[in-house]
């Protein structure tokens, strides 16, 4: 796997778990308990995020360096 596939893979996923958390939490506080959470909405809130992150990993690799899915351009070691 390439450095910049392992850099948006950790992106993706720690995007879909700061989704799910936020949803949760959002739907929680609107349902009053987590019995009544609409898991599918989490689902889809959590994929949607992660959507974004992909797009943006990508627009990274294309702009910043090609080796991560950063923005920040490549800089000589000192």
């Amino acid at each position: 796997m390439s450095s910049f596939s392992k850099d948006a893979l950790e992106r993706i996923i720690r995007t879909i778990v700061q989704a799910s958390a936020a949803a949760v939490l959002a739907l929680w506080i609107q349902a009053g308990s987590f019995s009544n959470l609409d898991w599918a909405a989490v689902w889809q809130v959590a994929l949607f995020a992660a959507g974004f992150t992909l797009l943006t990993a990508l627009a990274g690799k294309t702009t910043g360096s090609p080796d991560d899915a950063s923005f920040q351009e490549e800089t000589p070691d000192a």
